[in-house]
């Protein structure tokens, strides 16, 4: 029963966000993402399966985007499982496209733990690469019935990280507006993911415009833990499909 209940608010938690994100770029002609993640992890129990949406809107040189996660399968249950905006700004520097971001995120990462991250990062984008560097502060936060549970002291129900370095180097085969596109990431950044720098996730996408403005893609994901160490280990694996539609 408690899990058809979450399973029901989830789509109905999906079902406003997409309202809400739909209303807001028919006005401002923008652009919509959606996608769907398939995989397991070491802490996963078996197979989850999340769902986000992401909407942007554009303004001269300025982007905010907004955008919801919420979890279909999980061991945890969480239903709503994510939030992220972020705000951006475009720059030029001679032949390259600079991008300078602010964003906050936050997410349930377990069933008593809730993580949000704060930070800004520079995006860099040329015909065939992409680069980001940045920093994050994270912080892990009991959440209200783990405090009760577990007797915790309110004072010590918070852990904060300062200064995590955030960085990706992306190599595309063609340029970012071709018809198709391919290519391999090496990050330690998602969407509603910033892992440890020793934790990096390599990321084989692909991307077909089906039809303007509408563009189909796929991605792998493959995280290892521990990359400073001598021997590298298995972390997780999922699969990533979904359409970009830009309104303009």
């Amino acid at each position: 029963m408690k899990t058809t209940r979450i399973k029901q608010l989830t789509f109905k938690v999906l079902f406003l966000n997409l309202s809400f994100i739909y209303s807001i770029n028919v006005l401002a002609q923008t652009g919509v993402t959606v996608y769907t993640d398939m995989g397991s992890n070491n802490v996963s129990n078996g197979l989850f399966v999340k769902t986000a949406a992401i909407g942007s809107y554009k303004f001269g040189k300025n982007t905010f985007e907004t955008g919801f996660q919420a979890d279909l399968k999980n061991s945890n249950l969480h239903g709503f499982s994510g939030y992220t905006v972020d705000f951006a700004r475009d720059l030029v520097l001679r032949r390259s496209a600079l991008g300078l971001h602010g964003f906050y995120t936050t997410t349930l990462s377990s069933a008593i733990m809730r993580e949000s991250n704060i930070g800004a990062y520079l995006n860099m984008r040329f015909d065939h690469f992409e680069m980001i560097f940045g920093t994050n502060f994270r912080t892990f936060t009991l959440r209200p019935g783990s405090i009760t549970d577990y007797r915790i002291y309110k004072n010590t129900t918070k852990i904060h990280e300062v200064n995590n370095l955030m960085y990706s180097f992306t190599y595309n085969l063609k340029p970012e507006k071709n018809r198709w596109n391919a290519g391999l990431s090496l990050t330690n950044i998602d969407h509603f993911n910033i892992n440890q720098e020793t934790n990096p996730m390599f990321n084989l996408h692909g991307s077909y415009k089906i039809k303007s403005p509408v563009r189909f893609y796929a991605q792998a994901w493959y995280k290892i833990a521990g990359a400073s160490n001598l021997k590298l280990n298995y972390f997780g694996f999922y699969i990533r499909t979904g359409i970009i539609w830009n309104f303009n």
